[in-house]
This record gives structure tokens, sequence and C-alpha cells, in this order.
């Protein structure tokens, strides 16, 4: 540049406010047409207040180095400076640079009015509204709010709502229950919660925006962002950067928590009186549970980019806390942890060292909790919905994703694994010699597949009847549950009392026929005797199948070794059972199976007569051998999504208890052999589902 150019004043609309910071004070500038801030060292600004549009570079310089006492520029400083506030489109502009700006601004509008986000994958931003002049219209008759007063009213209101609540947790607990897993199941009943808490949420970015007005800031852009593609509200009160007092700046990011604990306090007073299966009470348990647990549990975490973040850095005067903790953890894990050389991101004090270190390694903790939490269930939600195509653009999403959050990490590690494979000729030739050997392995070594599922003990099963209508009068087992021997093979008794009055009235007839023959053979009626005589035959043959329905109310032991699975002898007792209801279920003492359920891609792996173990848990022989005995389908459905029930014959040991029916367990049964390749692909196949590709 010129030393001989004469640079623009500052423009007369920009916003200046002198800050002091952690002991430092700074000038923060905002740029009115972007809405953009800017700081400047108190040096930088004297000289940037210097510029009058007479004055060149040369004079300017010469005025400044002669008024400071403790810094000097030069040429080239100055030359940056003057850059940097043009690049920032902080001087006076030309007509024709306004006329420019003027068409800019348009064209941001008309972007606006279209929807056009802003921001990263992460945090793509939509504005919708500029609420100014709205706030400007209503700020000064809600000011009580933000008054000794107004506060002190809102505690009390809060104190009241939270022990009152606590005065009806059983009720409270009741209400959660029917609101959120009964009454509200289904897509309607999860868009009902939804929008109250939508509503909520803009209330709580209203009380961020009145707030910043009540102090003196403007507000001018509020909409709806998505933050890693959850919808979200938003309100941007960056005007609180040019608020002198710490204090304010607090009160900013304190607001949109406050307003929610309020709003909380207010819908619990109107729970009082409502119950929930009334519209009015169901919302305003809605609005106290989820305003509560916003407030309390996403909003006020300094871990996550929310309120309670940016109260964090106003307390502790660190600007940029979590961009330059990630950045300087990354750094300290490249350079100490890998050996890299890299220049550090900037030079922190002691003071703000330990507190990057600190916060940094926090986040990441949370951030891989978190994102692992969600990784692992969307992966499982959309591998069930979609299938093959669902996990590939599931896992394109986590891998952007990844690349978002971790920045340069990902050509770090390419650079680190090729300095430490690929960086010197001896290096190469062992990599080449690694990867000889390990594609050996992969298509030489063949184990047997293992197919693992978890099963249930069963057992054969001999399921008894009842023979007749009848109420249970005998047992033949004992409380153990076990059969009683000793020539005692009666397994149950019935007593049928309608059987024994039929019976009685065939009887009685039987012997009103018997009279009436021999009245007539003593009459020598012989048409009577006749008809007498069939009456009496067929009494007889009726009262034989009688007599054989009534033996078979006395049911004996099935052949075999059997114990009884099912209640005590004594609750059976004295109940009523139809014919047909089952009475007694026995099960072999002598046999024991587990059942396993497998996919149709498991199934083409296995055949009768294989091999297995089964590791039951709570059984003190821990692992029992089992052979494959029966394969069956359970589903009706064809194709990759048919479910296969494996029946697995268990080897008992003499002398060892045998499991108990209903013991849960893990089966491992051991397949064909095939290259180690082979099962690294299968398990890539099951992974990704590619038999749900269609």
């Amino acid at each position: 540049m010129d030393a001989h150019e004469i640079p623009p004043p500052l423009r007369s609309e920009l916003k200046i406010r002198k800050i002091v910071q952690g002991g430092e004070t700074l000038y923060v500038v905002k740029e009115p047409d972007k809405q953009e801030y800017y700081r400047f060292e108190p040096s930088q600004y004297r000289m940037l207040s210097m510029f009058d549009g007479r004055s060149d570079l040369q004079k300017l310089l010469a005025k400044f180095n002669a008024e400071s006492k403790d810094i000097e520029y030069d040429i080239e400083a100055l030359d940056e400076l003057v850059q940097s506030a043009r690049d920032f489109d902080l001087l006076k502009r030309t007509r024709r640079q306004d006329n420019a700006a003027l068409l800019e601004r348009l064209r941001q509008e008309r972007k606006k009015k279209m929807l056009q986000g802003k921001g990263s994958l992460l945090w793509m931003r939509y504005e919708l509204v500029n609420p100014n002049d709205f706030f400007n219209k209503i700020i000064d008759h809600i000011r009580f709010f933000w008054t000794p007063a107004g506060v002190k009213t809102c505690i009390a209101i809060m104190v009241i709502a939270a022990i009152s609540v606590l005065l009806q947790l059983e009720r409270f607990g009741a209400d959660f229950e029917r609101v959120y897993f009964h009454s509200q199941q289904g897509l309607m009943g999860f868009l009902g919660i939804w929008l109250v808490a939508l509503g909520a949420i803009a209330l709580h970015e209203c009380g961020h925006g009145l707030t910043c007005k009540n102090y003196g800031g403007d507000v001018h852009e509020m909409g709806f962002l998505l933050l890693a593609f959850q919808p979200c509200l938003y309100c941007n009160v960056n005007d609180a950067w040019l608020f002198p007092s710490k204090r304010h700046k607090i009160y900013v990011a304190l607001a949109g928590v406050w307003v929610e604990m309020l709003l909380g306090a207010l819908a619990a007073f109107v729970w009082f009186f409502f119950d929930v299966g009334n519209p009015i009470g169901r919302i305003a348990y809605i609005l106290m549970t989820v305003s509560t647990a916003s407030s309390l549990f996403v909003n006020l975490n300094p871990l996550l980019r929310f309120d309670g973040y940016y109260i964090l850095t106003d307390l502790l005067e660190v600007p940029n806390l979590r961009q330059n903790a990630l950045a300087l953890w990354s750094w300290t894990l490249k350079t100490k942890l890998f050996r890299l050389d890299e220049e550090p991101p900037f030079i922190p004090s002691a003071r703000e060292k330990k507190v990057y270190l600190t916060y940094g390694v926090l986040t990441c903790l949370w951030l891989g909790f978190i994102l692992g939490f969600v990784a692992i269930l969307g992966y499982d939600l959309v591998r069930q919905a979609f299938g093959f195509w669902g996990i590939i653009i599931f896992l394109y999403l986590v891998y952007r994703l990844f690349k978002t959050i971790t920045g340069s990490w990902p050509s770090t590690l390419k650079e680190l694994g090729a300095k430490m494979f690929w960086s010197t000729p001896e290096r190469k030739k062992y990599s080449i010699v690694a990867l000889a050997v390990l594609g050996l392995v992969l298509f030489v070594y063949s184990p047997r597949v293992k197919i693992v599922a978890s099963g249930e003990v069963d057992a054969k099963h001999h399921i008894v009847y009842a023979p007749e209508d009848g109420f249970l009068s005998q047992v033949g087992y004992s409380k153990e549950r076990s059969l009683r021997s000793g020539g005692q093979d009666q397994l149950f008794t019935l007593r049928s009392q309608a059987l024994e009055l039929e019976t009685s009235n065939y009887q009685a007839s039987l012997g009103a026929f018997k009279l009436a023959r021999n009245a007539a053979l003593a009459e020598d009626d012989r048409a009577g005797l006749r008809r007498a005589q069939i009456e009496i035959e067929t009494l007889e043959e009726q009262l034989s199948v009688l007599e054989e329905r009534r033996r078979s109310l006395r049911v004996g032991q099935p052949p075999g070794e059997w114990e009884v699975y099912g209640p005590p002898p004594k609750s059976l007792l004295g109940r009523f059972y139809s014919k047909g209801d089952k009475v007694i279920d026995l099960v072999s003492t002598k046999e024991r199976k587990v059942i396993v359920i497998l996919e149709q891609s498991d199934i083409a792996l296995i055949e009768n007569g294989q091999e297995a173990r089964v590791r039951l848990l709570g059984s003190a022989m821990g692992v029992y051998p089992a052979e494959v005995r029966q394969i069956k389908p359970i589903t009706k459905a064809q194709g990759p999504e048919r479910l296969f029930a494996v029946e697995l014959a268990l080897t008992l040991p003499e002398k060892v208890q045998i499991p108990h029916l209903g013991m849960v367990g893990e089966a491992k049964i051991l397949s064909a052999r095939l290259p180690l390749w082979q099962h690294l692909l299968r398990k890539v196949r099951k992974l990704l589902r590619t038999d749900l590709w269609v």
C-alpha cells in the first residue's frame, strides 16, 4: 500500500463498546449490515479512531507513535490493520460502495425469505422474523420482571410450585406414566408433546431476546435451526457482546432457562386443578415436565453449546471456550501422544491452559458418550426400518458427522499411518511383509463358524387333559412336584357329579324295567316281556359306557420318568375342569433342550447333528455340550426376514443337577469351516444387512 494513501474514517453507524474482560480492555465493534462483531485491542482501536479522511498513512503513523508510550506501529502493521478494517467493512464507503452494499443486503433479505440455511451440517440456521420492532413496543410494559421485586416474585412462584409438586409425588409419578406411556402412544401423541415443547422453546428464546432488549441491545433475528438434524428455535442476541457489564451478559444467557422454569411453575398450578385426562391438564403437565427437564438437564449443561455454556464463558471470562479448548486438546494429543510436529493454535496463559484442557477432556468424554449412544440407537432403528440402503446412508451421515466434529483428525491419522508404516524403505519392507502374512492368514486359516444366540431351557412335555367335566378330588404327586411311586401309579382323579347323577338315573330306570319284566313274566305277557328285555339291554349298554367314562376319571401315570411342571397339589384340589382342559403338564426328568431363534442368513450354515456349546446363567456346571436336533421355521413370511427355531439337545452328565426349565443362557453352534476372510465378510454383511437390500 502507498504510504501517502489516505484511509477513510470509521463508519458513523458502527456500534462500539469498551469491554473489560479478564483484566484486559477490548473494543467490540458491531457492523450493522451483516450483524457481525469484531474485537480490537486498545492500540488498534486508537489507530482506527485517528482515521479522519484527510491524513495519509505516513502522517497517521507519525502521529500515533508520537502519542503512544507503550506501542509503536510500523508501516506494515498499519497496512495490515487498514486491510482488516476494509475486509470487515468498517470504513466509510463511497456512494458506489453504498449502492453495492445495499444490493447485497437486499440479496441477503431475499435469501432469508426463501429460507436458505446458513451454517454447517450440524448447525443449519434458518431466519424467520426480525422481532426488534415488536420487542421495542412491549419492553416498556414488562420491565417489572427485571426489577428486584419482579425477580423475587418469580422465585417465590417457582419455590411454591416445587414444594407443591413434591407434596404430590405419587400423583406426579402416576400422571407421568399416563401421559408418556399410555395416553400419548402413537404418532399423534408424540406430535402433541413435540408441539407443546416447541411452544415452550419459543418462549424460552423470547426470554433471551427481551432480556437483551431490556439492557440496551437489539434483536434482529429469530428462526429455527437444525441442531444435529433436530429442529430447534433460536434467537440471535449477539448484541450482548457489546454490554460492558458481565452480569448483564449472564442475565441474557440465563433468561431462557428462567422463563422456562417460570413457565413450568405456572403450568404446575394449572395441573393442581385439572386431571391429565383433561386436555388442559395434559398440556399443563407436559409443559411442566418438558420445561423443567430441558432447563436443568440440557440448557444448563455447560458441555453443550446452550445457555449453560455461555454462562460459563462469561463467568470465566474466556471467549470461544469450546473452540479453543478442543483446538488446544487436539494439538496436545498430536504432539504429546503421537509425537507429531505441529505449531500450537495459540499461546494461552497458565490459567487459560488449565481451563481449556479441563473443559476439552470433559467435552470429548461427553460427546463420545452421547454420539456413541445416538449412533447405536440410530443404527438399530435404521436397520429395522430401511435395511441395507438405509444403513449405507446412515453410515455416510455418521462419517460426515465424525469428520465435522473431529476437524483435521482424519488427515492427521492418515499422516500418522504413513509416517509409521511407509516413511522409510525399511518400514515399507516390514509393512509389505506384514500385509503378505495377513493375506496368508485370511485365505489359509479356516476356523469353524461360531453362531451365537441366546436361548431358554425347555424339555419334552406330556400334557394331560381332563377326560370329563368334574372336580379334582385326588392328586398323585408330592409338593416337590415328583410323581408318587410304589405301585401308586394314579396321576389324578376327577369327581363328576353330572356323570354320577346320570348313572343313578340309568340305574333307577334299569330297576324299573326289571320289575316290569318280572311282572310280564308272571302274567305270561310275551309282548311286554320283549319290550322290557329290550329296554333292559339298552340301559345296561349305556351303563357300561358310563362305567367306562367313570373309570377314565382315574387318570394313571404315563410310561417314562416325569416330573410335574406346575403348581403344588393342594392348589389344584377341588378345582373344576371342563372336558379337554389342561390339568397337569409333565416334563421329562432325563432330557433338556435349548431353543434359540436364528435368522435366515444363519440357517444356511446349520444342519442337524452339528456340535454346540451352551452356557446357562446360574448353573453350577457352566457349559453344557449340545447337538442340533431340529430346525423349523416360526414365521410364515418368506425371504431374508424369516426366523427359525433351532432345538439344541443338551448332553447331561451323570450326578449333575438337571437345569431348570426357563433358565436362560448363550448357545454357540459350531458350524462349517470357512477361510477367515469369509468370517469377516459375514460379519460385515450382517452389520450392513445386505440380505435386506431389496
